[in-house]
């Protein structure tokens, strides 16, 4: 292979990565639907979403503010607790039930939001 060959092979492997975030092209290929929630001062923003009965998606949990009780996020039916850190993004996959919501809380339930089943 000629060099300038191998400089097109290696700005082409090197300029996928930078395009695709440096993730992997197959871990791209995720067929989870995400859906991004803020958790500000005062909740959830938005605090109730929906999705299909047996959908599996990736919703994606982003604390804003230092205040109120949002450090910590909770799937109570479905035994899942995750710490919040301030902006960063936190992704939690569930598969939606057949029929009704899946709630989630801040760790003193004061903060209350659900993914209903459309």
């Amino acid at each position: 292979m000629r060099p300038s060959e191998m400089f097109f092979v290696l700005f082409t492997v090197v300029g996928l990565g930078a395009c695709t975030g440096g993730v992997p092209i197959s871990a791209q290929d995720d067929h989870r639907r995400s859906i991004t929630v803020e958790v500000g001062a005062h909740g959830y923003t938005p605090d109730e979403v929906s999705a299909a009965a047996g959908e599996e998606v990736r919703l994606v949990f982003t604390r804003t503010s230092d205040e109120g009780c949002g450090q910590q996020l909770v799937f109570p039916e479905l035994n899942i607790r995750r710490d919040l850190p301030l902006g960063e993004a936190v992704p939690v996959d569930i598969t939606m039930p057949a029929s009704g919501t899946v709630a989630f809380t801040c760790g003193m339930g004061m903060y209350r939001g659900a993914v209903l089943v459309r």
